[in-house]
């Protein structure tokens, strides 16, 4: 039994000096990750202009309203939203019977007062005749010139009231004060509209004007006359272009910024008043800079970085942006041309981690057709 004991303890000690002398496993390798050949990019070094950000809704450069100028009932109205008419073309009438009729009793005082005129003409022609030869007073004479200067001034407010009638009766057709497209129809025929009653609006949208506020700081770097290029909201595939035409010399109360009006010529009319558009204005010379796509940048704890593939590892590297365009940023610090950078945000990536380019798939290739052999 003493032996057997003795025996267990020298196999125990046995194992416990193997284990001891044992070599420590190693520890697992870290994965590599691999990266398609689409999921990177070089840098390149690119002309970009520093440009400002501008955003806001396109609304047409001149509408007008057409008002009633003199009260009645609208008897016609020819016109509906959108549309196309022309400067000077008549859309409209109003009743004209009232006034046509007052018209007629302005121009029959003028006549009543060019005729009493004329007879006061004679007699004024008389009574000199009459003086010259000392046969009337000079009193009476002047009685008579008085008169005379009175029916002048009866005919002369009797044809600025013919001209105000007339004026009145052309009121009564509704023209068109600009080239255009109908926007709005506010009135309808048969109702009755006051003097300045809104009939229709018109607006013309051969050119658009966007009006974006600018922070200060921003809008000192533009200038009238710099070009803008705007994405429309809805129709992604049109970019369109156009310059600033006014900067407001004032901020606007409370927010600080500035307003810049940018024109945009739309002759074929493809686009509309009321679309939002979002672009840049240029804001200075083209310059060389290493540039990256605008998705490769990532911020991460208040900074702005890229990861770059240098050798077989993973580098996260701070760097600073500077002028961006709608899909590229410059970098003005941290990056050089021909550096490989992640181009998208694939999820979490490690500094220093180990990664490679994924080999491309070899290409199958077709098995030679094999012919029969000929039987005999």
């Amino acid at each position: 039994m003493k032996i057997q004991a003795n025996l267990i303890c020298v196999v125990l000690l046995g194992a416990l000096l193997g284990a001891c002398n044992r070599a420590p496993s190693a520890a697992p390798a870290a994965a590599v990750i691999e990266f398609s050949s689409a999921d990177l990019v070089a840098a390149e070094s690119r002309p970009m202009a520093p440009t400002v950000q501008l955003s806001g809704s396109l609304r047409p450069w001149r509408e007008a309203t057409v008002k009633a100028k003199v009260a009645g009932e609208l008897q016609a109205l020819s016109v509906r939203e959108g549309d196309a008419v022309q400067q000077g073309q008549v859309i409209g009438r109003i009743d004209a019977t009232d006034y046509r009729a007052r018209l007629a009793g302005s121009e029959a005082d003028t006549a009543a007062a060019a005729a009493a005129l004329g007879v006061a003409e004679k007699n004024q022609a008389t009574q000199e005749s009459l003086l010259a030869k000392n046969f009337i007073s000079r009193n009476a004479y002047d009685t008579t010139a008085g008169n005379r200067d009175a029916a002048k001034a009866r005919l002369d407010g009797a044809r600025a009231a013919a001209d105000v009638g007339r004026k009145a009766l052309a009121d009564t057709t509704l023209v068109a004060p600009i080239a255009g497209i109908v926007s709005a129809r506010i009135a309808q025929a048969g109702e009755r509209v006051a003097v300045d009653g809104r009939i229709v609006t018109i607006a013309d949208i051969t050119r658009l004007e966007l009006a974006a506020s600018v922070p200060a700081g921003e809008a000192s770097k533009l200038s009238v006359g710099a070009p803008i290029t705007l994405g429309v909201e809805g129709l992604e595939a049109i970019r369109i272009s156009g310059r600033i035409e006014r900067i407001n010399p004032a901020t606007a109360p409370g927010s600080r910024s500035i307003e810049i009006y940018a024109l945009i010529d739309n002759p074929a009319g493809r686009l509309r008043g009321g679309l939002f558009a979002q672009g840049q204005a240029l804001a200075g010379a083209a310059q060389e800079f290493v540039a990256v796509p605008a998705s490769a940048l990532r911020e991460e704890g208040g900074i702005q970085v890229i990861y770059v593939l240098a050798g077989d590892k993973i580098q996260r590297r701070q760097v600073k942006p500077g002028i961006a365009t709608a899909d590229w940023v410059a970098i003005a610090e941290g990056l050089n041309a021909g550096e490989r950078v992640v181009r998208y945000n694939l999820g979490p990536l490690k500094d220093g981690s180990p990664a490679r380019i994924k080999p491309a798939a070899p290409t199958p290739t077709t098995p030679a057709a094999v012919s029969p052999a000929p039987t005999s």
